[in-house]
């Protein structure tokens, strides 16, 4: 499950720094690259709860399988045929990864629910990785065409197909058939709202299109939680959220995405900004950032590798703490060394620290105490909060950066603003934390690994 994992990482990895290289070579510009990004957004939030919401129903390898193959077939056709349509569509199916994880998960807590933690923390390690080594790779490949980086991608998708037989087969099917309305609720819904909140800097956010988006997303919304919430016949179970612990997992893991991932993109901004031109940065090339990320990675590996013991040492609660501290260290790190390259670092470090503890800590949290028929669901609910989560965060970003413009570029103060605002956002997770309690389903006997 590990290494079918790594093809999530490589997909969600390599990515990023191959479509700004593509404008040149597929003849599209920025404003498309946006619309490329905008749908892979889209596909993530609405393929989560109905990926995870039919391995409960109809069974967890069926759908994995059927998720593996909707990605590999996005991998062939961008590799063999890139075009801006083919790119397009392959963006799209390879959100399908996003069903990975829960379904992973539902078939290892009825298979070994004493290793659940310890699987989840080799599965988050494993992606960690794979998502820094993907960009170079990458950028390696693609580095004079860059239509050849989708290759990258190829073998790690044969590979996961071919290791689907050895997942185990678990019966726990739930049989029940998927309630339609609400799912077209909940997923046009979802379209709306990040739709808006991705878009809103651009557009405007008293522009028409942004209202009337967001305000229909989250009237649809309203009405998907409203019906799951009072009838019988639902699609998503939200009865769950009548556990504390459900509760403060999403909103912590929520508060974790808001602060973590968004970042990425000013990151990158960051490194290939020049101080002698706008007064930051290192003036690195597309390959050097890639290089540099991985550092990211890295302690992103060690701290998954890391969260069972923690988990089971520190406790729970301390552990949820401690990855909203982390991150929130890296942010001043950041502000404070950023001047110099080695300093910076050091804030890349804890950044990466910090974002696989709780990457691999909520995952694993998620699920203990929810009733087994609901694991893929109750873990795909928290990949949708760290996905909403993203969203807003980098909205944020965009609304600073925006507001902080200096000659085109973002000003010094408007990246201290960044990282001021995102440190506040991991404080607020590592709040939320302290509420956490263990459930009294869960023993002590089903933790030790």
């Amino acid at each position: 499950m590990a290494l079918i994992e790594a093809l999530s990482g490589i997909t969600q990895g390599y990515i990023n720094p191959l479509l700004p290289a593509l404008g040149p070579v597929l003849s599209i510009n920025d404003a498309t690259i946006n619309g490329i990004f905008l749908m892979s957004q889209l596909g993530f939030a609405v393929l989560t709860p109905i990926i995870s919401a039919l391995g409960d129903s109809w069974g967890y390898r069926p759908v994995l399988r059927a998720s593996i193959l909707l990605v590999v077939v996005g991998v062939v056709l961008m590799a063999v045929y890139p075009t801006l349509w083919t790119v397009l569509i392959g963006v799209v199916l390879l959100t399908s990864v996003v069903g990975f994880i829960p379904l992973m998960m539902g078939i290892l807590r009825l298979t070994s629910p004493r290793h659940l933690r310890t699987g989840v923390s080799s599965m988050i390690a494993v992606l960690m990785v794979t998502v820094g080594v993907g960009g170079l790779l990458a950028g390696l490949v693609g580095m004079h065409t860059p239509t050849r980086g989708f290759w990258v991608a190829v073998p790690f998708a044969v590979a996961a197909l071919a290791l689907v037989p050895l997942v185990p087969e678990v019966d726990a099917r739930t049989h029940e058939r998927t309630a339609v309305v609400p799912l077209l609720a909940c997923s046009l819904g979802l379209i709306g709202f990040v739709t808006a909140i991705s878009m809103g800097a651009d557009w405007g956010w008293t522009d028409l299109r942004t209202l009337a988006s967001g305000g229909c997303g989250v009237l649809l919304l309203t009405v998907w939680v409203r019906w799951d919430s009072t009838q019988r016949h639902t699609f998503v179970d939200l009865s769950m959220f009548k556990l504390r612990q459900v509760r403060v997992v999403t909103g912590a893991t929520f508060f974790f995405g808001f602060a973590s991932i968004s970042y990425i993109s000013t990151n990158a901004i960051f490194l290939f900004s020049h101080s002698s031109k706008v007064g930051y940065g290192f003036g690195l090339s597309s390959l050097q950032i890639a290089s540099l990320f991985l550092i990211v990675s890295m302690t992103s590996f060690v701290a998954s590798v890391l969260s069972t013991r923690l988990l089971r040492k520190a406790g729970e609660r301390l552990t949820l703490v401690c990855a909203g501290l982390v991150l929130c260290a890296a942010f001043v790190a950041m502000a404070l060394l950023h001047r110099s390259l080695p300093g910076y670092c050091v804030g890349l470090a804890l950044f990466g620290f910090g974002l696989g503890l709780y990457q691999a800590a909520t995952r694993a949290l998620s699920v203990e105490g929810v009733d087994p028929s609901l694991t893929a669901t109750a873990a795909g609910i928290n990949e949708l909060a760290l996905s909403i989560g993203i969203a807003v965060g980098a909205a944020v970003v965009k609304l600073l950066s925006s507001a902080f413009l200096s000659g085109g570029h973002i000003s010094s103060r408007g990246l201290v603003a960044i990282w001021m605002t995102l440190g506040a956002g991991a404080l607020v997770a590592s709040l939320i934390g302290t509420r956490y309690a263990r459930p009294a389903a869960v023993s002590p006997s089903e933790v030790v690994a």
